[in-house]
């Protein structure tokens, strides 16, 4: 697997900078964690990365935030993640 790391000093290349972007952190957490993430959407918005979606815990959601601030960076991570039983 190849992790891109997010660079935001390269804004002359945003579009293959945010679609590499999005496809690291999706398949770091699809290959990182123990549940189902097929339901969860991914887009960049700025510098930051956005994932929307429903987790069965408010734990699972606090797991994907640390993976996806390991290759976007800290701060550049929105979650719009709810658990489902808090």
């Amino acid at each position: 697997m190849i992790l891109v790391p997010h660079d935001p000093s390269r804004q002359n290349c945003q579009g293959s900078d945010s679609a590499s972007l999005i496809a690291s952190v999706r398949c770091a957490i699809a290959s990182e964690v123990p549940f189902d993430v097929t339901n969860l959407s991914y887009r960049v918005l700025g510098d930051s990365i956005v994932i929307e979606g429903n987790v069965v815990k408010r734990s699972d959601a606090e797991l994907i935030h640390r993976i996806a601030e390991d290759i976007a960076g800290q701060g550049r991570v929105i979650m719009r993640v709810g658990g489902i039983n808090h």
